[in-house]
């Protein structure tokens, strides 16, 4: 009887020393812990986009002498291996984060967040004191934001090529920086575009990628909008088969394209009517004319100006033309490095405007002339044109 007691009287003080440390914990928990999360709320969607930071916030423990750490997860992590991890305001010891828009880019990206898209993000507080910690809250494991990244990519690509099915020879076509179109008379735009890429280029019926030479590959998506896939080698279908300007800017993640209906060149005999003679598409962005009746005039009352018309299927017009409005130094065009440049300007109303002349009003009078024009830099760093008379 007396051993049945002794063994009774063991495991009450068992049971009271379990007991004790569970609810030692539960104190210890109930104390550390933060309690309630208050901002963000729960699902709420934050549009990083703006650049504005973003502030989090939480009911302080109500244990002395605690700092904070607030935790980000996958929607369906468990915070064991939380993908990020920032130290509260003044040190841990405020019961707030503000976190800016470019560490929230990064945090999303961590939960698998692509450029241009929405991502779940969930986010809880671990309380320390000491060496003792607390990880989540009374009410629930977290709380979820929807974080939109931004649709960008960093560094910006230095060159871009389309391959594929679909291109022109089913090879790669490369991109060049992206020259404006000047839309007003006496101004032409010599630098490119910092973050666009162009070309002019054959489509046939297909599929084609678009990488950039960091590897990264992009998607053209409805609307306009281009993202970044990274890895993943995505197909874009062709806009049809045709012969198309292609355009793509980094600074706002859009693209658009246009398809060219016919390159003509733009001539105005004196005291006759303008004269539009077609260009063959030889491939690779470059038209050519060859064998062209030279109709100017006469020898003695001519006019040799001359540019180049692009006639669009949406009926826009754009001329490719000369830079200066009016082309004073055709006596030594190899004098002037930009003679033969090509610039791009808006149908002016001016017919005349920027166009070229030939040498001394007179070179290739009564002649077969060849033009052709280069809207690559494969020949040169400046899209650029050749004539020649036979």
């Amino acid at each position: 009887m007396k051993r049945l007691l002794n063994i009774f009287i063991a495991v009450a003080a068992i049971f009271a020393v379990v007991s004790c440390d569970t609810e030692d914990k539960s104190r210890k928990d109930a104390l550390l812990s933060p309690g309630r999360l208050y901002l963000p709320r729960d699902q709420y969607p934050l549009d990083i986009t703006t650049g504005q930071s973003v502030v989090f916030e939480w009911e302080n423990s109500v244990t002395d002498n605690v700092s904070y750490q607030v935790l980000f997860d996958r929607e369906d992590g468990d915070f064991s291996h939380p993908e990020y991890v920032i130290t509260s305001d003044a040190n841990g010891f405020y019961p707030s984060l503000e976190v800016s828009s470019a560490t929230m880019s990064t945090i999303a990206t961590l939960c698998g967040g692509l450029p241009g898209q929405t991502v779940p993000v969930k986010w809880t507080v671990r309380t320390f004191r000491g060496l003792e910690n607390v990880t989540g809250v009374q009410e629930g494991e977290g709380r979820v934001v929807l974080v939109t990244k931004p649709n960008t990519v960093d560094p910006l690509p230095a060159s871009m090529s389309l391959s594929g099915n679909a291109t022109e020879n089913q090879s790669a076509v490369k991109m060049t920086a992206a020259l404006p179109v000047a839309t007003e008379k006496g101004r032409h735009i010599a630098d490119r575009e910092k973050g666009a890429m162009e070309c002019f280029t054959r489509f046939s019926a297909g599929e084609f990628t678009v990488k950039d030479d960091l590897d990264r590959y992009y998607i053209l998506e409805d609307g306009g909008t281009l993202r970044c896939t990274y890895t993943e080698q995505t197909l874009n279908a062709a806009p049809g088969e045709g012969i198309w300007w292609v355009y793509f800017n980094f600074n706002t993640m859009s693209w658009s394209m246009k398809e060219i209906s016919e390159v003509v060149l733009w001539t105005h005999p004196w005291f006759a009517g303008e004269d539009t003679a077609p260009m063959t598409y030889e491939g690779n962005g470059v038209w050519a004319l060859t064998d062209y009746a030279w109709q100017v005039g006469t020898p003695s009352q001519k006019d040799t100006r001359y540019h180049f018309n692009v006639e669009y299927a949406d009926g826009s017009v754009e001329r490719w033309a000369f830079w200066d409005d009016d082309c004073r130094n055709n006596a030594t065009p190899e004098a002037d490095p930009k003679f033969f440049n090509v610039y791009r300007f808006v149908n002016l109303s001016d017919e005349w405007a920027h166009s070229w002349k030939s040498k001394n009003d007179s070179e290739g009078v009564g002649m077969l002339a060849t033009f052709r024009v280069y809207m690559n830099n494969d020949k040169s760093a400046d899209f650029i044109h050749e004539r020649s008379f036979r």
